[in-house]
């Protein structure tokens, strides 16, 4: 397909892109351009290869984390980040190619959750060796990884028939205003609404690239040391996470939803 740089550019301009987090409109918004061109310029790739290959990269760079080498977990980061790329860009093929659709949004969700998924259990991997197989961080580990999901959400959507307006998946989020109230509860809920963003793909993915590569400066600066920064982080992240399913699950039995019962 022949097409310039500078309609590729152009075309990348989409209303939901308002929605980008800073470091997509600052950088991979930038770099995507240049994939998308050369992707629908010179090949008959799809998007939906795109996000296999998003996907895919976000796999591997998961299994070299079980490797606690400078040179794997440098290469991870980078995979890490060329699939967020491919993330990016695949949405941008799509609709030059006229091939948009809910499937493949559908696609690019799952791209998310097994990416995810692979990055924790490496994670999760290096905090069980750090503690020296110890049985409560194992347990943690553990819980941590079957319950990130809004299970809650997906339970009353299922028995009312509904979609919650804050199903990440499903919904539209309510805007993010300021309390009227300003006293502990609603501030801190507040809070926690404006901090969410970090608990889901992309900004959790760059938070662990970020650990990654500081464990790769203390793989250089200490020979023979551990993974710390990534494993401590994913006990933070994996903790907070199951508290706020569980939280969340807790919030909606208080709906009012079940008094019509």
């Amino acid at each position: 397909m022949s097409i310039t740089l500078a309609e590729v550019r152009r075309r990348q301009k989409h209303p939901h892109l308002a929605a980008d987090p800073t470091y997509s409109t600052l950088v991979m918004r930038r770099l995507s351009p240049f994939l998308t061109w050369f992707v629908v310029r010179f090949t008959p790739l799809g998007a939906d290869v795109v996000t296999l290959v998003a996907i895919a990269s976000g796999v591997l760079a998961g299994i070299l984390l079980f490797e606690p080498l400078p040179a794997t977990y440098f290469a991870a980061a980078i995979l890490l980040q060329f699939a967020y790329l491919c993330d990016t860009s695949d949405g941008e093929v799509a609709r030059i190619r006229g091939t948009a659709s809910k499937r493949g949004t559908y696609y690019d969700l799952l791209g998310h959750h097994i990416q995810d998924r692979v990055l924790w259990i490496a994670a999760g991997y290096d905090l069980i060796v750090l503690s020296n197989m110890a049985p409560p961080v194992i347990v943690v580990v553990l819980v941590s990884i079957a319950f990130p999901d809004p299970f809650g959400l997906r339970a009353r959507s299922h028995v009312l028939r509904t979609v919650d307006p804050e199903d990440p998946v499903h919904g539209i989020h309510r805007p993010i205003t300021p309390p009227q109230r300003k006293t502990a509860g609603p501030v801190l809920y507040y809070l926690y609404r404006r901090t969410a963003f970090l608990w889901n793909y992309p900004a959790s993915m760059n938070l662990f690239c970020l650990a990654i590569l500081a464990d790769v400066v203390r793989f250089l600066t200490i020979p023979g040391s551990l993974p710390l920064v990534l494993p401590l982080l994913y006990l933070a992240f994996g903790t907070t996470r199951v508290a706020k399913q569980f939280g969340n699950a807790l919030r909606l039995l208080r709906s009012s939803d079940w008094r019509a019962e």
